[in-house]
């Protein structure tokens, strides 16, 4: 038995498989996000932590004594940043991925021309995101913190250490920092002498397959990152194959065994491991586009599926409604913080079922933007499905026609980053490899909708090339 164990921004997560595969446990806690102010998007550490032990004892505590763990393997968000004291107690929050108080040191380097540079050398596009620039940031508005802070550290490398005692960082997590060279999979001298940083203030980068002993004996594995995992998971790993995620935000994966960079810094290049690499974009912009559209817009009664189905009611193309979908700011592919959705071609006849089929459209079309900076390199074959709307049938209909390509699902209800880390797991600990993740069904693309998703794609690349200019 293996347990995974993911540690996402919504969510913290545990689960426990045995040798044929199947779920024995899981557990799951809510991580609170605190916005005490426009920009602001950070979580408390030690919450997290708890979250984290909470979810492990859970687990745990239901393995019978006539089974046999081999050990726990994590996975974790990715492009959070914390600062430690010499005695690691946290001297900030983890500020994550959705914090944008960064965005004007973003902006500046970017339009300095040294945005392009930094991005050949990490694979990391440079925006509020990344931690690099969210630790040139903190050098410049928080100094007090910035100089007492003995070590600067992401989610994962707080848990590790309060788990171990060491301060390390996996390899797939260390190279979505932007201070990690991407070649040579080293911390980068120059990139770090420029955000104002020694070597000593960083984790030491470890490899994926890294191993230490909880206090308890159980043996765990440090992992990779969630995004380079759930491609593990989903069987998204040869050729031609992409893992797409929607989920409160969204994003689109292939597998590639060299550095694959955009010469329009639309996509990421992270570490899988020591061989592959992970290629693809991330999304601010997901089904939190329709829980807005719910609450805050429409203030619908409605629960999230029957707000949803709303849009079965609409045919293909919502009748012209198209919908921007960068609510939240956009990473991939725009790289925006500040972008900004809107509905287009909004006429009296629209009713709130359209909105709802163009956010939903929308949604996809901007992952179908991203998907060209894959495919500018390695043509896509199959999308493997998981994340919240994957159990949803319109959703994957919508997929599978705007992208024209058949949708891979797994029926087996496990997260994806989950049963990566098991997968990867397995092989750390010597254990036989899992068989291939079943696909339960294949939806192949329709052609009902081919011509007007056409049209309306070419309409909304115009539209996003508008909003970067």
């Amino acid at each position: 038995m293996v347990i995974g164990l993911d540690i996402g921004t919504t969510n913290v997560k545990a689960v426990a498989f045995d040798d044929d595969g199947r779920i024995v446990r899981a557990s799951e806690r809510h991580n609170t996000t605190l916005c005490p102010a426009p920009g602001f998007s950070e979580q408390e550490p030690e919450a997290v932590f708890q979250n984290v032990t909470a979810v492990l004892d859970d687990v745990l505590s239901h393995i019978g004594s006539s089974e046999t763990l081999h050990g726990v393997v994590l996975s974790s968000a990715m492009h959070g940043l914390m600062a430690v004291d010499a005695s690691g107690n946290p001297l900030t929050n983890i500020l994550l991925w959705s914090d944008l108080r960064a965005d004007e040191v973003a902006r500046a380097l970017r339009q300095g021309g040294e945005g392009a540079a930094l991005y050949q050398r990490t694979g990391v596009p440079v925006h509020a995101m990344s931690p690099l620039v969210k630790l040139i940031w903190m050098r410049r508005r928080r100094p007090d913190i910035f100089h007492k802070a003995h070590k600067f550290l992401g989610i994962k490398d707080y848990v590790w250490y309060r788990l171990t005692g060491k301060y390390e960082v996996d390899l797939s997590v260390a190279s979505a920092t932007g201070l990690m060279n991407i070649r040579d999979k080293q911390w980068d001298d120059n990139i770090l002498s420029s955000a104002g940083i020694s070597l000593t203030r960083l984790p030491e980068i470890v490899s994926t397959t890294h191993r230490a002993t909880l206090a308890s004996g159980v043996p765990i594995c440090i992992g990779a990152s969630d995004g380079a995992l759930a491609n593990l998971g989903s069987g998204a790993t040869a050729p031609g194959q992409v893992a797409v995620t929607v989920g409160t935000s969204a994003a689109i994966r292939t597998v590639v065994q060299q550095p694959v960079l955009d010469a329009q810094q639309r996509s990421f290049c992270y570490c899988l491991d020591a061989q592959r690499y992970i290629v693809g974009g991330a999304s601010n912009n997901g089904a939190n586009v329709l829980e807005w559209l719910r609450s805050a817009l429409f203030r619908s009664p409605l629960t999230a599926e029957a707000f949803a189905n709303q849009a079965l009611d609409v045919p293909p193309g919502a009748e012209g409604l198209l919908f921007l979908p960068w609510l939240f700011g956009e990473r991939a592919p725009l790289y925006d913080a500040q972008a900004q959705g809107a509905l287009h071609g909004l006429r009296a006849s629209h009713t709130q079922a359209h909105a709802v089929r163009a956010a939903m459209e929308g949604v996809i079309f901007n992952l179908r933007l991203i998907a060209e900076a894959l495919e500018a390199h390695a043509p896509i074959e199959t999308l493997h499905a998981s994340g919240g709307f994957s159990h949803s049938d319109l959703w994957v209909r919508m997929l599978a026609d705007i992208f024209q390509k058949p949708v891979a699902l797994s029926g087996d209800g496990a997260d994806a980053s989950v049963q990566g880390a098991v997968r990867l797991g397995r092989e750390v600990f010597g254990l036989p490899p899992l068989a291939a993740r079943k696909v339960e069904r294949l939806v192949a693309p329709g052609t009902a909708g081919e011509g007007i998703y056409r049209d309306i794609y070419d309409l909304f690349k115009r539209l996003a090339r508008q909003e970067v200019a």
